[in-house]
């Protein structure tokens, strides 16, 4: 076991007005990735004279995230924030694969917080003098090379099931597209009406408090997927009265709609597809449509590009928080396509969600079996 800081040095230079290079940020999944490809816009500073240059071959992370695995190695000569600290390895005593997949490792992993400083968990920043301390095993360099080629097929599995799921999501807009056209174009295409003519009910969500304990899950927000979703992995419960049970409650087929978040975020819905009665909480508002619209036809055109467009054009914000009331939410206009066309739309979603879940059980096994080759690889039983 060596520690770190004698494998490694420090790195990084304040980038100036000189250098013309790609911006970056480091995720916890994927490493190093093109920040306007991960964000899908500009979220960096016009001003990057202060950011700092990672060279090819280096590694960067993220002082205050590291404990999430937000570190990796820079594929080209690239700028990043100053929120990261660049270090470069000694390569005549490690191998850089080897060393990122150990400080991705579980075992690294349940350290970082020892090493970090600050008052609140997530926020503990680690520095490179603090990480150094970290203790690494370190076998000859050939056996280094050996256990990072394993990890990373069994990464690159992981990779590749995660490709899958977003092509199986391109697939749904494509769909959407093909089957009622681009909503820029309905009002040549169908007949057209409001949000409100095709809604039996609105009810916005409650405001009893949740906790870890409870007789009704409940959904917030954070349980509304960017891409339409009901993630219901992290759930928090309430107990509700008779009275309010009906009120408060979702049943499948309902919609939920985030009526106040951040102006990227507001506005994200998604059908209910679940049996389950959930609460709903107050920045919810539940669509209850007539009998004849799919859900499914709705949450794809307010998640579609076109519609986010429209929400954001909409929202009022608020001390950095944007609101649509259900009001507002009812006069949005939306074509009225034959039944039979949203029911193809339909059946195309449950395909998807189906190929959905089944990768997400496959998943949990492959992370399963990586987690144990890490642990095995790292105990020298590989």
């Amino acid at each position: 076991m060596v520690a770190l800081g004698e494998l490694i040095s420090p790195s990084g230079r304040r980038a100036g007005s000189n250098v013309e290079a790609p911006v970056y940020s480091v995720t916890k999944h994927a490493g190093f990735v093109p920040s306007l490809e991960y964000f899908r816009k500009q979220v960096f500073s016009r001003d990057i004279s202060k950011y700092k240059v990672v060279e090819h071959g280096e590694f960067a992370y993220a002082t205050i995230h590291l404990d999430e695995g937000s570190i990796g190695i820079a594929p080209e000569q690239a700028l990043i924030s100053p929120m990261y600290t660049i270090f470069k390895v000694r390569q005549e005593k490690i191998d850089s694969h080897y060393l990122l997949r150990y400080l991705k490792s579980p075992r690294a992993l349940q350290t970082y917080p020892q090493l970090g400083q600050g008052a609140v968990h997530r926020r503990k920043s680690i520095a490179l003098s603090s990480l150094g301390k970290l203790l690494v095993p370190v076998p000859p360099l050939d056996e280094q090379r050996r256990i990072a080629k394993t990890l990373d097929r069994s990464a690159g599995i992981r990779s590749s099931r995660k490709r899958s799921f977003e092509l199986a999501r391109e697939l749904q807009t494509a769909s959407f597209i093909d089957l009622f056209g681009s909503p820029a174009t309905w009002i040549d295409r169908w007949p057209m009406g409001t949000i409100g003519d095709i809604t039996e009910s609105t009810q916005y969500g409650t405001s009893e408090k949740s906790g870890p304990d409870g007789t009704t899950p409940v959904l917030r927000m954070g349980n509304i997927t960017t891409d339409g979703r009901l993630d219901t992995s992290d759930l928090k419960y309430m107990n509700l009265s008779e009275a309010d049970r009906e009120k408060f409650t979702t049943r499948r087929g309902d919609i939920l709609f985030n009526r106040t978040n951040s102006p990227d975020l507001v506005g994200k819905t998604a059908a209910v597809r679940n049996d389950e009665h959930f609460a709903f909480a107050g920045y919810l508002i539940r669509l209850r449509l007539v009998d004849e619209f799919e859900p499914d036809f709705v949450s794809g055109y307010l998640n579609s590009a076109y519609g986010k467009v429209l929400l954001r054009s909409m929202c009022k914000s608020i001390v950095g928080q944007a609101n649509i009331n259900a009001k507002e939410l009812r006069r949005i206009p939306i074509a009225l396509p034959p039944a039979a066309v949203q029911r193809e739309y339909r059946d195309v979603v449950s395909q998807v969600e189906r190929h959905a879940a089944l990768l997400a059980t496959s998943d949990s096994a492959v992370n399963a079996t990586l987690a144990s080759l890490q642990t095995r690889a790292f105990r020298g039983e590989l």
